[in-house]
Formats: C-alpha cells, sequence, structure tokens
C-alpha cells in the first residue's frame, strides 16, 4: 500500500473503452501567479485495477464519475447525515475488546433515518456515536 500524504487526487483517469484505471494527483510546488517554484513537484498517475473514491459527500472526482456515467438518472437526491462522536475512557472492568454494537433507527422515530454506535478500542477506550439524516421532519 503507497500513502501519499497531502496529495490530492485532482483528476479521474478513464483507458480507451471509457473505464476507470485510476487518478492523477495535483502538480505540487506552484505560485500562486502559476510560475513554478524551486520545490515544484510532478504530479502522479496512479494506476489499479480498483479506485475506491471517498473524498467525501460532493468529492470533484466523484462528482466527475457521477456526471459521466450518469449515476443520478432514476435515483433518489443525494441525502445528507450529521454525527456525533465521544470517546470515553472506562474502567478496565467494564471494557470488552473487540465489541462493537450498532442500532438502525433507535432512538430515533420510524420515519427518520440514523442510528448509533459503540466500539471498544484498546486499551480501555469506548467509541459513542449518534448519527441522524437531516432530512427529518421538524416537529
Amino acid at each position: 500500500v503507497d500513502i501519499f500524504p497531502a496529495t490530492p487526487a485532482s483528476e479521474v483517469l478513464y483507458n480507451d473503452d471509457g473505464k476507470v484505471i485510476g487518478v492523477a494527483t495535483s502538480d505540487m510546488g506552484i505560485a500562486k501567479d502559476g510560475t513554478v517554484k524551486d520545490e515544484f513537484a510532478r504530479g502522479y498517475a496512479l494506476l489499479a485495477k480498483q479506485t475506491v473514491f471517498a473524498e467525501g459527500c460532493r468529492g470533484s472526482c466523484s462528482e466527475a464519475v457521477m456526471e459521466k456515467y450518469n449515476l443520478r438518472e432514476n435515483s433518489d437526491p443525494q441525502t445528507y447525515g450529521l454525527g456525533v462522536k465521544e470517546v470515553w475512557e472506562v474502567p478496565a472492568d467494564k471494557f470488552k475488546s473487540g465489541f462493537n454494537q450498532h442500532t438502525i433507527g433507535w432512538p430515533l422515530k420510524q420515519d427518520t433515518y440514523g442510528g448509533t454506535f459503540l466500539y471498544h478500542m484498546e486499551p480501555n477506550f469506548v467509541v459513542c456515536g449518534f448519527v441522524v439524516g437531516l432530512n427529518y421532519k421538524n416537529p
């Protein structure tokens, strides 16, 4: 696995058949006026058998793929959610290594999507979270 920190993808790469084959990263070291700085580094073409787009809900590369393949046709509009998370340090006797718990819906009303999660993490932490869809009806 190669990791390229602080290296954003700038465009999606396609083969001659129109299949996604990777991404290109941005050139680095370009001044605001467009001139090349001493520390200039050319971007990379990162090619892969599979490309996963995980750049957030409205990432530029994801948007390009959705437009190219018309992925929004015959689909519901995108919705958003809001989540909160806390990390608790708990006594050792309350800790269950590897324990995960999810709820779907609870404690929300039936017409609102969301839920909760608990993850136990070494050495004695519990991550507690709640997510709710932002398309809920205002009471």
